[in-house]
């Protein structure tokens, strides 16, 4: 049911934002007219004391529409060098990937406006045993632009998901398999500061929260990036992302033997990578 919602969610922002191509254009590929740009770059997946390398590869596009929504995709594929304690039977490639949309809703000043979101993220297939990742929510968020700095709030609710590996390391191989999946109605808290330092060279943050209602905090993320641009064309990114899953949210059925279903429960991924238009 909740893989059902979110596929149309999906067809429903890609149906909204190929409308207004339409009104604008009325002829031609939707697809030929996104931004897009390809990246290449290392990967360091870390777990505890456990760095699994890799390479990354992977797409990005952006697409502003006559009705003004603006479409934002990503898809990218890590190959890993898997010589690792985590999981023996891992297939070394992993898949990470969004789908954004936003609107203007209000704009009060040339620097700040309220827009409506709609967020899709999916992570599949990870060395740490997470199996996937997803969550689709829509949201409002806030925002402040200049030329030197950027910050946003944004807050929303929707579906989140996520499943552990069925092949987990052997002394928690006794979960049963419908008790490593969790799916749930959930909210939202995500913050970003950015700041350019020039013409060339940005810093920025950031951090989101997934809730239940009750309160329950079910996964933490947090990003630091460096981005240097060579020409407007071509840029160099160095980025972590740390990951804090709250292993509670998981029960299990048979019986209580004080482990819980995974033996970890974070990690961080490194990466070093160039992007550029095509």
């Amino acid at each position: 049911m909740k893989r059902t919602c979110i596929a149309l969610l999906l067809v429903f922002a890609l149906s909204t934002v190929r409308y207004g191509y339409a009104e604008e254009s009325g002829k031609g590929s939707f697809w030929s007219a996104i931004d897009w740009k390809a990246r290449l770059g290392l990967s360091i997946f870390q777990v505890e004391d456990s760095d699994t390398y890799g390479m990354m590869a992977g797409v990005k596009g952006e697409y502003l529409a006559d009705n003004g929504i603006k479409l934002r995709m990503l898809f990218t594929a890590t190959l890993d060098y898997d010589q690792d304690k985590l999981d023996s039977d891992h297939i070394p490639i992993w898949f990470k990937s969004y789908l954004k949309a936003e609107k203007t809703l209000w704009q009060p000043s040339g620097n700040t406006g309220v827009l409506g979101t709609l967020d899709f993220e999916h992570k599949m297939n990870t060395v740490s045993s997470i199996e996937q990742s997803a969550d689709l929510m829509p949201g409002i968020k806030l925002d402040f632009e200049t030329r030197v700095v950027e910050l946003f709030a944004k807050f929303g609710a929707g579906l989140y998901y996520l499943e552990i590996d069925d092949d987990l390391p052997r002394e928690y191989s006794d979960y049963p398999r419908e008790d490593l999946t969790n799916g749930a109605f959930a909210w939202f808290q995500e913050y970003k500061a950015e700041v350019r330092l020039d013409k060339h060279l940005s810093l920025s943050g950031k951090y989101k929260n997934f809730r239940s209602f009750d309160s329950e905090s079910l996964e933490t993320r947090e990003e630091i990036e460096l981005d240097y641009h060579f020409t407007p064309a071509t840029e160099f990114v160095l980025k972590a992302e740390k990951t804090h899953y709250n292993l509670d949210q998981f029960e299990r059925s048979a019986g209580d033997n004080g482990l819980a279903v995974l033996p970890f429960d974070k990690d961080v991924h490194y990466l070093a990578y160039i992007e550029h238009d095509y």
